[in-house]
């Protein structure tokens, strides 16, 4: 995928394979009655909304910019960086 453009012009269920296939899976949260799942592809972010009453993907929501991060910011446990290595 060359770009957010590009990725845009897929349909939902091709933007769904793509970033399942191609991402990393980050986080997840419960936002508005649905499952929000957070993927970085490498190029960009993208949010999959889950509507778990109607077991389907509702929404996809793909972005660049790192304000859109900020609802996962208290959900990230980095205690494991300050501890002590043990060999």
């Amino acid at each position: 995928m060359d770009n957010l453009y590009s990725f845009h012009r897929l349909s939902l269920e091709e933007r769904t394979q793509f970033i399942l296939g191609n991402g990393v899976l980050l986080c997840s949260r419960y936002f508005a009655g649905r499952k929000v799942f957070l993927y970085f592809t490498g190029k960009f972010y993208a949010e999959i909304w889950f509507d778990t009453r109607k077991s389907k993907v509702s929404n996809i929501i793909p972005f660049t910019t790192t304000k859109c991060l900020k609802p996962y910011l208290e959900l990230i446990d980095i205690n494991d960086v300050f501890k002590p290595k043990v060999d």
